[in-house]
């Protein structure tokens, strides 16, 4: 399932953070992000999925895996920097990423 999204790569998002905007897939190789490029995220990269809301009105994923920290959100449209968030599909699509990190620390190798 594709879905329309706005994300950002880095260590914090805030209302003057700059987002961009694309579409986000999740299949068999990992998290898809395609904005003005396209990101992939390897499954075995993903390590933790947190849903918050951002001051109260949106729900927003913090997305950490081995090469740093991704925020993203389930968007219904975006114009400018304005968005107005899919509350159920931003869910379903923490769920699905939730148990893929899940998954990837259950698998790690303890010592």
């Amino acid at each position: 399932m594709k879905c329309k999204v706005f994300f950002h790569q880095g260590d914090e998002l805030s209302l003057k953070t700059r987002v961009s905007r694309g579409e986000a897939w999740i299949d068999e190789s990992g998290l898809h992000v395609k904005g003005i490029n396209e990101i992939v995220i390897p499954r075995s990269n993903l390590l933790d999925a947190k849903l918050f809301r951002m001051h109260g009105l949106a729900r927003v994923i913090r997305l950490d895996h081995k090469q740093g920290r991704m925020f993203l959100s389930v968007v219904r449209f975006m114009v400018g920097q304005f968005a107005s968030v899919n509350f159920f599909k931003t869910g379903t699509l923490h769920t699905e990423l939730k148990a893929i990190a899940k998954t990837n620390i259950s698998e790690a190798p303890t010592n």
